[in-house]
């Protein structure tokens, strides 16, 4: 112990010495292990963390393989591989031989729902879940109770809040139990907050609220209009996802095999005999990990962010393995002196272990603080409710990486230490050191790698960058600026009369407010990220596409003056108007995709069959519906009124100015109509188009990132390397210049110097460029991996930068004073 800590005061005193060197090296360590630790933050949180429940380990998601879908003549959810009918449910959950718990979880919404608590109406998160919910989980709780099996089978208004519902709803008061909580203006009494670190299992995100399953229409799940009876029981209503804990020593192929018999006879129940040829599906089991659902969008973008972070880190560990060998190159005397009065080899090593324990130590705990604030911003930018806070397995990953950044540091060195001439050492001073040849070939190589994976960096930033300006500025077809959208779900409205009653004084309402141009409805608002999509008769006939297969058909419900407000133009025909109402005529407008591809010699009054009476009265041009990176698809236009208006319609409001200054006045007039209804999910279409690239913006945002990080690192290790050999050879440089040679030729020199590493950093760096190139080909958008736009600019700018950070250095050698320098040696 007192060696070590005779070690320790050692080291402290060295690095006091050399506040710059420590300082320089913590910084540049803490900016790479900072970025790889909120990364791997981010990975660990989407996909590897375990729930905080009792034996996570235990727990599925159960699952449809190899059929795919929901069966043959059902509707589903849009989760067609998750979800299943509510008699399949109740038929495994019998199966307590193999199933510990089988545990429903139904969101009530494909959003949020308005929630009330007392005056105040904000939107939620919510699902109705079967009552093992928190007792099958083992969710540990906070405050009160969690759901019981007879408040499911009663059907009971009762609910359990999220601890961050708690928390910002209730100010963490413990008086919260009891309160009414009016879910889409249904009471319900708060009974239980579950801990801070529960955040549900839904695909749909985190979730602020759970209540029982409900049979009440207002409560139907997955936003279903209250018109629709209840499907709560159907056969045919796919909509149940479900989670599974096996019987410990119970394997998922075992369960499957097991149970399959069970699904198969209650998958048929009033679907009439399944053909196993036509919906060959059967049961799976997926170890429930990390955010649900999270692997789809972030699990690619994520891995290849975790190499390219990797490649900061190298660079990192690169310039501050350049400046501690540089170190040590200054202190070969007191090596030697220390060797020449018996210190042993490995009494050096720990010492230089301990210097180097030091600085990863710092560098560790600086950069733990930095990922804390990037794995906020991560979690901001990716719109992750979860939270991405670091755990004890990404401190453990911290840990490690300071630790093998240590003993690298110690190492580097070492060989070159224990080589000393010992004699010949203590004879020279410390003016006339010189660096070996070897060395200074080591250093040119260290650098000419940094400079390859710089390039390697910022070529994978210019290829983000440019694929998403491709997405920033496709077509949308329509003029979604000034364009505001928000979600209605009037409570008290239970009939299509009482719809249209409520929707005409809205709109009427809004339309009188200074400002607004024109407004509309639309059942699915665009730029959502999902489509409705139907099989049709066109005149009689099913349309076919060139390969012969069925034409599936996109299709919207939209209001009167639908098109003029969004700025869809016309083409032929007519739009909708106020006449179109469920009394008059049905019919509908096609978009130019549809009559291209199945009314070649003309698109008006031909009939679409499947809604009765549809007569085709206009054709719209293209326009985007889903998202910004599909493409042109057939589209079906509905009447609106014609077809329903109960249940989540999206306004569309067109502003003179900027449409987010309308909301106050429009949030008053809601209030007026309905208090228990809120805009839900406010922004402007624009806005919404932009969160169907949210992953691509994402990753163009952390590319770059890194990429800005690799060239400040390799600039300030260029300027030091360079700054240090300047000062080394100032006697050299004296010589010549006492020799003839003018500023110009050393400022030359300096500088071929530093082309020569830049020319062996772009033939290592090339070959990787085109790695990273191939390997981010799937996150491209209109782009070419090959892009040579992109890979040219990131040469360009790491030249650049090069000749920048060596350019005080070759004017600081340009300068040397020959009289004083060769005084000096």
């Amino acid at each position: 112990m007192t060696e070590v800590a005779q070690d320790l005061r050692i080291a402290l005193r060295q690095l006091r010495r050399s506040p710059g060197f420590a300082a320089t090296a913590i910084l540049t360590l803490a900016l790479g292990i900072g970025a790889n630790t909120a990364i791997f933050s981010a990975l660990n949180a989407t996909l590897l963390k375990l729930l905080p429940v009792r034996d996570p380990q235990q727990l599925y998601t159960v699952l449809l393989v190899n059929g795919g879908t929901q069966p043959p003549n059902t509707q589903g959810t849009g989760h067609g591989n998750t979800s299943f009918s509510y008699p399949v449910f109740q038929a495994l959950r019998q199966r307590t031989n193999v199933l510990a718990d089988l545990i429903a979880h139904i969101p009530l919404s494909y959003g949020k729902v308005p929630v009330r608590l007392g005056d105040t109406v904000a939107e939620r998160a919510g699902e109705e879940v079967s009552g093992n919910y928190f007792s099958g989980l083992g969710v540990p709780m906070a405050l009160g109770r969690g759901l019981t099996e007879a408040e499911e089978s009663e059907h009971s208004p009762v609910t359990v809040i999220s601890y961050r519902f708690w928390q910002q709803a209730f100010a963490r008061d413990r008086g919260a139990i009891g309160k009414t909580l009016y879910i889409k203006g249904v009471p319900c009494t708060v009974v239980g907050v579950t801990a801070p670190s529960f955040f549900g299992v839904s695909h749909s995100g985190a979730m602020d609220f759970w209540i029982p399953l409900q049979t009440r229409p207002e409560l139907n799940a997955w936003g279903e209009r209250v018109t629709n009876v209840s499907r709560f029981g159907s056969s045919r209503w796919w909509n149940v996802p479900m989670l599974a804990r096996l019987h410990p020593g119970i394997s998922p192929d075992q369960a499957q095999s097991i149970l399959q018999p069970t699904f198969w006879h209650a998958a048929s129940e009033g679907n009439g005999t399944l053909d196993p040829k036509r919906w060959p599906a059967h049961l799976g089991f997926e170890p429930l990990r990390g955010i649900a659902g999270a692997a789809d969008h972030y699990q690619t973008p994520l891995e290849i962010m975790m190499a390219l972070v990797g490649l900061v880190l190298l660079i990192a560990c690169t310039n501050v393995a350049l400046l501690v060998v540089a170190r040590n190159t200054v202190r070969q005397r007191e090596f030697a002196v220390r060797m020449a009065v018996g210190a042993r080899p490995s009494r050096l090593l720990r010492q230089l272990l301990t210097e180097s324990g030091l600085l990863a130590c710092a560098g560790a705990l600086l950069g733990w603080g930095l990922a804390l604030g990037a794995t906020r911003a991560l979690a901001v930018w990716a719109r992750i409710d979860a939270g991405l806070a670091p755990d004890w397995h990404v401190l453990l990953f911290t840990l490690a990486v300071a630790s093998l950044s240590a003993i690298a540091f110690a190492l580097v060195p070492l060989r070159g230490t224990m080589r000393i001439p010992i004699e010949q050492e203590l004879k020279r001073s410390n003016q006339n050191m010189s660096q070996s040849r070897s060395r200074v070939r080591g250093g040119n190589a260290a650098m000419a790698l940094q400079i390859a994976m710089c390039l390697a960096l910022l070529a994978a930033s210019s290829l983000t960058v440019r694929s998403l300006l491709n997405y920033e500025r496709q077509d949308l077809g329509m003029q979604a600026q000034n364009l505001l959208v928000f979600d209605v779900n009037p409570q008290g409205v239970s009939s299509d009369a009482q719809a249209v009653l409520f929707y005409r004084r809205l709109l009427d309402r809004i339309r009188a407010l200074p400002g607004v141009q024109a407004a509309s409805l639309v059942r699915g608002r665009p730029g959502i990220g999902w489509n409705s999509t139907e099989g049709i008769t066109l005149d009689g006939v099913e349309p076919r596409e060139s390969s012969g297969s069925r034409a599936e058909i996109h299709y919207n419900d939209v209001g009167a003056e639908f098109f003029q407000t969004t700025g869809i133009p016309l083409l032929q025909g007519r739009g909708f108007t106020d006449a179109d109402t469920a009394e008059g005529p049905a019919v509908v407008v096609i978009n130019e995709e549809f009559a291209r591809r199945f009314l070649k010699h003309g698109a008006l009054g031909h009939r679409i069959d499947n809604h009765p009476g549809s007569e085709i009265v206009g054709v719209v041009k293209d326009s985007k519906y889903a998202r910004v990176a599909e493409g042109a698809v057939p589209m079906v236009y509905y009447a609106l009124a014609q077809r329903g208006m109960t249940g989540q319609i999206t306004v569309e409001v067109r502003a003179a100015g900027s449409p987010t200054a309308l909301l106050p006045e429009m949030q008053r007039a809601m209030r007026e109509l309905d208090p228990n209804m809120p805009l839900q999910k406010p922004m402007t279409q624009t806005a919404q188009f932009e969160e169907s690239y949210l992953t691509p913006r994402l990753f163009s945002r952390l590319a770059v990132s890194f990429g800005l990080l690799a060239a400040f690192l390799v600039a300030t290790g260029l300027y030091g390397t360079l700054a240090y050999r300047v000062q080394r050879r100032r006697g050299e440089i004296g010589i010549r210049m006492a020799m003839g040679a003018n500023r110009a030729a050393v400022l030359r020199m300096v500088l071929r110097e530093c082309l020569w590493m830049a020319l062996g950093g772009f033939a290592l760096g090339l070959p990787l460029c085109l790695a990273i190139s191939r390997m981010l080909r799937a996150q491209l958008y209109q782009l070419d991996a090959l892009d040579p736009v992109s890979i040219l600019s990131a040469t360009a700018i790491t030249l650049f930068i090069v000749l920048v950070a060596a350019l005080l250095p070759a004017r600081r050698a340009a300068s040397v004073n020959p009289t004083e320098a060769l005084r000096a040696e």
